[in-house]
C-alpha cells in the first residue's frame, strides 16, 4: 500500500496495513511504568503511537489506542527529586500501586505519577484507552496466561538463554510474587507446583506458603514474558520501543518469538524510537536521578500544539534535544513559518511541502485551521514585553492594536505572551533579559561621552523611527554618532545601555531603539 504522504506515520500506517490487508480494526499500544516522574523521553513513546493511530484513522481504519500503567512493578530505587525519602525507602521491592504518595494527595506513589501524565496527555489532545496492570493482575484476567506461560517456562528459558552469558538457573520461573504479610518480592525460594498451585517462601519476612493462582492478588509474569502476553491477550498490531528494546536479543527480539511460540500469535510491527535530552542538560533523561523534563515543563515554553509539532518533524528514530535555551526562538520562528506553509497554497513543485503539511496536520488539536491565525513572533514579543513591564494589554496596546483584532488573535496572544513571561523568567539568558529604567540614571560621564549621548538624541530627534530600517539606522549610529564624536564603539554602548536598562549590555541597539520609541528616549537619555 502507498503511504498517504511521505511522512514516517503514514509509511508506518501503510505498512501495518500491506501486513494485513483484510483488517478493518487495529489495536495499537503504548505503556511506562509510573515508578517516577514520568518525562518527556517517556512521551516520546505515546506521541509516537497517536500519530500512526492518526494516520490509520487516515487510511479509514478503526483505532483501538490502549496505554498499560505498568503500575504493578516494583518500587526498586527512590528518585531523588521526591520528597519523603525515607518514607519511602521503607517500601522499597514493594510493587509501586500500594506505595503511599510522597506528596500526600493521591491514593498512592504510582498514582500520583499518573494523574499528572493523563492530565497532561489530555491537554495535548492524546485520549488513549488506559489500563492499569494492577487491576489487571489482581482481578485474575491473566491467571490463565500466567499457567501457560508456567507450562512453556522451559521454552521461555532457552529462548531467552540464547542471549544471555550466564544461563539462567534450573529453579528460575517467568514470573514473580509479592509475599502476602510484608508485600516485597524478594524470595527464598518459588515453585510452580500446578496446575493452579504456587508455593514461595519470602526473604525478608520468612513468610511460607502455596497460593492458587486464580486467586491470588499478588503474582505476575516478568517483564520479558509480560510483554508478548500483552501483546496476545489484546491483539496489538502495531508497538514502538525505545532503543534499550530493541537491539538483538533485546526485549522485543526474545518478545515476538515468545508470543508465537507459546501463544501462537504474531508480535505487533514495531518502531524503533530514540532518546530525547534537554538542550544543554546532562543527556539522557532519568526519572531516578532527578535528571528531567516533564511535558508540563513543556507547556511552560511551548503551546501543546506546538509539542506535537516538534516530536512530529523527528523521525522516532533519531535522537534529538528540547531546546530551553535561546533556541526557543528558533523553535517558535519554524513553527510560524510551517503554519503559514502548511495552511498556504500547494505550491506547483511541492518538494517538501507534503512533509510540512502533514507534519502540522498532526500538531494540530480538533480541526485544522482555514488559514495560518496570527503569531506574534517571539523574539519581538519577548523584547516589547519587557519594554512594557511585562504588561500584556499595554503591549497589545503599544505595538498590536491592528493586529491583535478577534477573539482568537487575543487568547493566542495572551497564551504565547505568558509563555514568553515564563522563558524569561526561568530559562533566558541573564544578558537576554532587561528592565527599561522608570526615571532617567545619572552617569558620571566624561565630555566624549556625553557628546555621544548628545549626538543619539539629535539622531533620534530626526529621525522616522517607525519607517528606518534597524540596518539603516545601525549605519546612523556609526556615521553620525561614534565616529563623528570618536567615541570608542564599545563605550558608546556601554553607556547607552546603562542609561536605558541600567546595565553594560541589552539587546541589539537599533531593533532596540525602534522598540522604545522616541518619547521615553528623549526622556531616558
Amino acid at each position: 500500500m502507498k503511504p498517504l504522504t511521505p511522512h514516517w506515520a503514514d509509511i508506518a500506517a501503510a505498512r501495518l496495513v500491506a501486513s494485513k490487508p483484510d483488517q478493518e480494526s487495529f489495536t495499537v499500544a503504548s505503556g511506562i511504568t509510573p515508578s517516577g516522574t514520568v518525562h518527556i523521553g517517556n512521551f516520546r513513546e505515546v506521541i509516537t503511537v497517536e500519530f500512526v493511530a492518526k494516520a490509520l484513522e487516515s487510511l479509514g481504519k478503526k483505532v483501538r489506542f490502549i496505554y498499560s500503567w505498568d503500575d504493578f512493578d516494583t518500587l526498586r530505587k527512590v528518585p531523588k527529586n521526591l520528597p519523603n525519602q525515607e518514607m519511602l525507602a521503607e517500601y522499597l521491592r514493594q510493587p509501586i500501586s500500594r506505595v503511599p504518595d510522597p506528596f500526600e494527595k493521591d491514593a498512592s506513589y504510582a498514582d500520583h505519577n499518573i494523574k499528572e501524565f493523563e492530565a497532561d496527555l489530555k491537554q495535548i489532545g492524546i485520549h488513549p484507552e488506559f489500563i492499569y496492570q494492577h487491576k489487571q493482575y489482581s482481578s485474575g484476567v491473566y491467571a490463565k496466561d500466567i499457567i501457560v506461560a508456567l507450562q512453556a517456562k522451559d521454552k521461555i528459558k532457552d529462548i531467552l538463554n540464547e542471549h544471555r552469558s550466564t544461563p539462567l538457573g534450573e529453579d528460575w520461573l517467568p514470573t514473580a510474587i509479592y509475599c502476602e504479610k510484608c508485600q516485597r518480592d524478594e524470595m527464598v525460594y518459588q515453585r510452580f507446583e500446578g496446575p493452579d498451585l504456587y508455593a514461595y517462601k519470602c526473604a525478608s519476612c520468612g513468610h511460607e506458603t502455596k497460593t492458587k493462582i486464580q486467586e491470588t492478588k499478588n503474582l505476575k509474569l516478568n517483564w520479558r514474558t509480560d510483554w508478548p502476553m500483552r501483546w496476545a491477550y489484546e491483539n496489538v498490531d502495531f508497538e514502538p520501543g525505545g532503543k534499550d528494546h530493541s537491539s538483538d536479543g533485546g526485549s522485543y527480539d526474545t518478545g515476538k518469538r515468545i508470543v508465537k511460540e507459546v501463544w501462537q500469535k504474531d508480535a505487533p510491527n514495531y518502531l524503533q524510537y530514540d532518546f530525547v535530552s534537554i538542550k544543554g542538560g546532562t543527556g539522557k533523561m532519568s526519572s531516578s536521578s532527578g535528571q528531567l523534563l516533564t511535558l508540563r515543563d513543556a507547556f511552560a515554553v511551548y503551546d501543546p500544539q506546538m509539542v506535537r509539532w516538534i516530536f512530529a518533524g523527528q523521525r522516532p528514530n533519531t535522537d534529538f534535544s528540547i531546546a530551553f535555551d535561546l533556541d526557543v526562538i528558533k523553535v517558535h520562528d519554524e513553527f510560524d513559518r510551517a503554519e503559514q506553509a502548511a495552511l498556504g497554497p500547494k505550491p506547483e513543485k511541492p518538494g517538501k511541502w507534503p512533509g510540512i503539511r502533514r507534519a502540522y496536520e498532526l500538531s494540530c488539536i480538533g480541526g485544522i485551521p482555514e488559514k495560518p491565525p496570527y503569531r506574534a513572533p517571539f523574539r519581538d514579543l519577548c523584547s516589547r514585553l519587557q519594554i512594557c513591564g511585562e504588561d500584556i494589554e499595554k503591549t497589545i496596546s503599544k505595538y498590536y492594536s491592528d493586529k491583535v483584532v478577534s477573539e482568537q488573535d487575543r487568547d493566542l496572544f495572551f497564551d504565547r505572551a505568558k509563555r514568553a513571561l515564563t522563558w524569561l523568567e526561568l530559562y533566558a539568558p541573564e544578558d537576554f533579559k532587561y528592565k527599561i529604567n522608570e526615571t532617567p540614571v545619572e552617569l558620571d560621564v566624561n565630555d566624549t561621552q556625553a557628546a555621544a549621548l548628545s549626538a543619539l538624541k539629535e539622531l533620534i530627534a530626526s529621525t522616522d523611527l517607525d519607517a528606518i530600517a534597524s540596518k539603516d539606522l545601525n549605519q546612523k549610529i556609526y556615521d553620525e554618532v561614534i565616529r563623528k564624536t570618536e567615541i570608542d564603539s564599545k563605550d558608546f554602548f556601554r553607556t547607552v545601555y546603562l542609561k536605558l536598562i541600567n546595565r553594560e549590555q541589552g539587546p541589539r541597539l537599533p531593533g532596540f531603539i525602534k522598540e522604545i520609541g522616541r518619547p521615553k528616549l528623549e526622556e531616558l537619555l
